[in-house]
């Protein structure tokens, strides 16, 4: 788990908004400080130093009690082949 940033506030479609400490991969899962999950990446967006980072919320918890709190990202490896061109197995 990587410390992504603290929760700022709550969109008005119901996403959170996280102001991130760097830019994470999309659809990579945040999960509070207890490893629960929280939602995923939807939208990374504003300056490169410090990103706002939008958050698609999963479940049935309280999103106002999660604004001020620190989320973190479980990275995940990633097992795909990547970029591979004219390469024969």
């Amino acid at each position: 788990m990587k410390l992504l940033g603290v929760i700022q506030e709550i969109g008005f479609d119901g996403k959170l908004i996280v102001r991130g400490t760097f830019a994470p991969g999309s659809r990579d899962r945040i999960v509070d400080n207890r490893n629960k999950p929280l939602g995923y990446i939807r939208r990374v967006f504003g300056p490169v130093d410090s990103p706002y980072i939008m958050v698609e919320p999963v479940g049935r918890s309280n999103l106002l009690a999660a604004v001020g709190k620190q989320v973190y990202v479980e990275e995940a490896t990633r097992y795909d082949k990547g970029k591979r061109r004219d390469r024969r197995d």
